[in-house]
């Protein structure tokens, strides 16, 4: 019988490229300007403390970037587990499978 991919692998694998493309995304994401301010590198590169002076705006200052940190965390996180996955698969030699096997009808198997 003839071996076919390992649709589990190839769905990993989808799934990764969009994470990692969407963990790129977010890390590099840059706010859109307001009406005479300068754009920014990225989402938190105007929270410094010469711009934010007040203990409300000290507050959303550090509550911005633990919320960008922790998006960016999670996103790896994502991408690192389905690595870990993909991994698995080839590690157990499951990268081909044969034909009629319960792995090559997943996930309908």
């Amino acid at each position: 019988m003839t071996d076919v991919d390992n649709p589990k692998l190839l769905a990993i694998q989808a799934i990764k490229t969009q994470a990692t493309t969407s963990a790129s995304s977010v890390s590099s994401w840059t706010p859109a300007s307001a009406p005479g301010s300068a754009q920014t590198t990225s989402i938190d590169a105007g929270l410094t403390d010469e711009v934010w002076t007040s203990p409300v705006a000290d507050d959303y200052r550090s509550k911005i970037s633990i919320a960008s940190s922790s998006c960016n965390t999670a996103m790896s996180a994502v991408v690192s587990a389905l690595t870990s996955a993909e991994n698995e698969i080839y590690d157990a030699g499951l990268d081909r499978v044969p034909a009629d096997s319960p792995e090559a009808r997943w996930p309908d198997s």
